[in-house]
């Protein structure tokens, strides 16, 4: 069984999705924008022209999956989606029809991404809908800085998430300046472990230093509940060119992480190299500098916990779906076969008990 533990599906993201109104959801992607500037292809990289949260620059949701809006004069795009998204939507027939056609079994669904509570009741009815190829998450907003009440609604929230809507997993679930060790948060760890559910931490897409003060806080915590199972995905997601004043020697950073036996790491996200104005020659498939990573950690932590994720559909900005699956089974040639099963989805089942 192969098992792709990073996919989305969402519905259109020039409408509501679950939003008061569609304002409020484009002001949210527009502050997308500043965290991710200079990793995505747009049409220019002069800071002149990046659009700020708080700006008027009438942002808009265009096809081919490109963001647009009006700054200095001048009209300006962010390929967000992989251009052959003819509208911003990916639904989950999309996604099936792409498991099918390499041969992927099921998919995890990271909820969140947008922001906490994104589309929370249409990934409970796609779960639901296709429980034999899905395999859900929750986000939940359980933030120290608001009320105890509050936090005990998105205690609730995860509870009946995992309970009754069937999903098997918790992406983020706190805000991320927020240090996971505080005690208060001891009762959602507990939860999380009595559960047996895994936590997707998003670390990274930050400056330097606050991306290592929260991987080692990361740590601590997973210290501290043993039973808690821990993933990251996205490579950490702070792969940087040497020349960046945020650089680190990924992964080396993440082995005080990697080496604890509650944790886990996705292998197959490339997206961190799709600039070529960034990275040259390293832009292109097989992506050298990434097979070089996943050795790194192999030989750190061996194969045991290596998830397979491709984060489709935004997998298409720089390869096909298939190309991303064959890194792990033609150009991971450190792993023998026995191991490039488990990376490709006996983890996986383990984890989310398939």
């Amino acid at each position: 069984m192969i098992i792709d533990v990073h996919a989305h599906v969402f519905p259109h993201h020039g409408g509501l999705s679950g939003y008061k109104d569609v304002k409020a959801h484009l002001r949210i992607q527009q502050e997308f924008i500043e965290k991710f500037w200079g990793r995505m292809v747009t049409s220019t990289l002069d800071e002149r022209y990046m659009p700020y949260p708080w700006e008027e620059v009438d942002f808009r949701v265009g096809k081919y999956g490109r963001y647009y809006w009006t700054k200095n004069g001048q009209e300006c795009w962010l390929q967000r989606f992989p251009a052959m998204m003819t509208e911003m939507e990916w639904p989950a027939e999309q996604m099936i029809g792409f498991m099918d056609s390499v041969g992927v079994d099921m998919a995890v669904l990271q909820s969140g991404y947008m922001e906490i509570n994104y589309c929370r009741e249409y990934f409970a009815e796609v779960v639901k809908d296709w429980s034999d190829r899905f395999i859900g998450t929750v986000t939940i907003d359980y933030d120290l800085d608001k009320s105890e009440e509050y936090r005990k609604g998105e205690f609730k929230k995860l509870k009946d998430s995992i309970l009754n809507d069937g999903m098997k997993g918790v992406f983020q679930g706190f805000p991320r300046d927020q240090n996971p060790n505080d005690e208060r948060f001891d009762p959602l760890w507990k939860e999380m472990s009595e559960l047996n559910i895994p936590l997707f931490f998003w670390t990274g897409f930050m400056p330097k230093e606050p991306y290592l003060i929260s991987l080692e806080r990361i740590v601590r915590t997973l210290k501290k509940f043993p039973d808690l199972i821990g993933i990251i995905g996205h490579l950490g997601g702070n792969i940087r060119h040497p020349k960046d004043p945020n650089f680190t020697d990924t992964p080396s950073e993440l082995f005080d992480f990697l080496r604890m036996p509650n944790a886990y790491f996705e292998v197959g996200y490339i997206l961190a190299y799709e600039n070529w104005e960034v990275w040259k020659e390293n832009y292109e498939y097989p992506y050298p500098l990434h097979t070089e990573v996943i050795r790194r950690v192999y030989e750190e932590i061996g194969a045991e916990r290596l998830l397979f994720g491709s984060d489709m559909p935004n997998t298409y900005r720089t390869c096909t779906y298939q190309q991303c699956l064959d890194l792990v089974r033609l150009h991971f040639d450190f792993l023998n076969e026995e191991e490039k099963t488990l990376v490709l989805g006996g983890n996986a089942a383990r984890i989310f008990r398939i």
